[in-house]
This record gives structure tokens, C-alpha cells and sequence, in this order.
């Protein structure tokens, strides 16, 4: 009996065993799938068509920042508001960074008549844009609301831009002169698969947190260490 008893409980502790080990390779490997996954999301390159593009900084810079942003976004209102100027400070200004902007349009119609206006103030004076970044971020008005009229934009541009025809403009906006062009950035957007802006791309890769300044300065160090 005492052999018999000593024999069951040998079977019971192989068996036990064997249940401890593929309980902990099962759970090892929901973990590593997890982080495997996650890596992978961190290292993956996307295509980023920069030309054609607003800019600043120097443009052969060793890293590039792609910034997709939709000027009613409160979001996006943020990033420029507590982001942008660090990264301006620290990388663009510094000639280690040029930084890009893409219009998209995610919040309503009038997100496209603001990147339309965009496009045109680009088109007359590329520099100029980034006055007319800030001024529209600095005078958002709510998302929920049909802000970004043809009226108020002209006007911000005459009051913001003096390098820029604001009549011109409102030329543009009346005839869509720069729709198409616009709609094709959101193409830009919509062809990365991701969804939520802003989304902040660091030489193609992209940042989880747009509103970490840490990570993405994390992103850009890494970057440039691999030059």
C-alpha cells in the first residue's frame, strides 16, 4: 500500500509539474506575443511623402518629424501649444530636425476650408505658413461649432500674415483653387491606417504619444545616434 501511495503521489507531482510549466510557457508567451507586438508597432517605417510639404528647419536635417494635424483638433491645438515649441527649440532651431506638417481633415467640413487656406497661403509664401499655423491653433475655436469660415480665416490672414494677399485668399477659397490639393493630404493620412491626430511620425516611425515630449525626443535621440 505504502509503495502504491508513494507511486500516486510521484504521478501527482509529474503531472502538477507538467501543468506549472505549460501554464507559465502559455502565459510567457501571451507576454512576449504582447511585447513582440508592440516592438514591432515601435520599429515599423512608414512611407511619409514629404514633398511638396510645409517645413521648417533645414531640410536635409538627419531626422524628420511628420506632423498630421487637422487645425479645428483640440488635440493638435496642444501639441502646437506645449510640444511644438520645445521641439522647435531644441531640434528644429539646432539643425538636427526638420519638421513637417500635413493637413488632414477628421473634425467637420470646415477642417477643409481651414487647410484649404493653408494651401493657399503656402502657395504664395511657404515660410508664411507657420504664421498662419500658429495664428489658427492660437484662435481655434470649438470643434463642435462651424468656426473656420471663409470670413474668419481671410480676416486672421490680414491680421496675422502682412506677407501674404489675404484678398487672394478669399479668392482661392471662393474657386477651391487648392481642394484638391488638400484632399490629397488627407489621402496622405488616411493611407498610414491610423486613426487620431495628432499622429507624429519621427523619421516614419510613429509616436504613441504625441503629447509626450519625452517620447518623441526619446525617438529623435535614437535617431540620431543611428546616423
Amino acid at each position: 500500500m505504502a509503495n502504491k501511495k508513494k507511486s500516486r503521489d510521484m504521478q501527482g507531482l509529474v503531472v502538477g509539474t507538467i501543468l506549472v510549466l505549460v501554464l507559465a510557457l502559455g502565459v510567457y508567451g501571451v507576454i512576449n506575443q504582447f511585447t513582440g507586438s508592440k516592438q514591432e508597432a515601435a520599429d515599423k517605417v512608414y512611407p511619409i511623402d514629404y514633398k511638396g510639404q510645409p517645413f521648417i528647419g533645414k531640410e536635409n536635417a538627419p531626422v524628420k518629424i511628420m506632423e498630421f494635424g487637422d487645425f479645428k483638433c483640440p488635440v493638435c491645438k496642444q501639441f502646437h501649444d506645449t510640444i511644438f515649441p520645445r521641439l522647435k527649440k531644441d531640434f528644429v532651431d539646432t539643425g538636427k530636425v526638420s519638421f513637417y506638417f500635413t493637413n488632414t481633415q477628421v473634425i467637420g467640413p470646415d477642417s477643409l476650408t481651414a487647410g484649404e487656406a493653408g494651401e493657399a497661403v503656402f502657395k504664395q509664401n511657404p515660410q508664411a505658413f507657420w504664421k498662419y499655423y500658429d495664428a489658427i491653433y492660437k484662435q481655434q475655436g470649438n470643434e463642435n461649432v462651424k468656426w473656420a469660415t471663409p470670413a474668419f480665416l481671410v480676416d486672421l490672414i490680414k491680421k496675422n500674415i502682412t506677407e501674404v494677399d489675404a484678398n487672394k485668399v478669399s479668392e482661392d477659397l471662393t474657386k477651391k483653387t487648392f481642394e484638391k490639393e488638400t484632399l490629397a493630404d488627407n489621402t496622405k493620412y488616411n493611407n498610414t491606417g491610423i486613426n487620431g491626430v495628432p499622429l507624429i511620425m519621427v523619421n516614419g516611425k510613429q509616436i504613441q504619444n504625441g503629447l509626450s515630449y519625452s517620447e518623441i525626443k526619446a525617438a529623435i535621440e535614437k535617431e540620431l545616434q543611428a546616423k
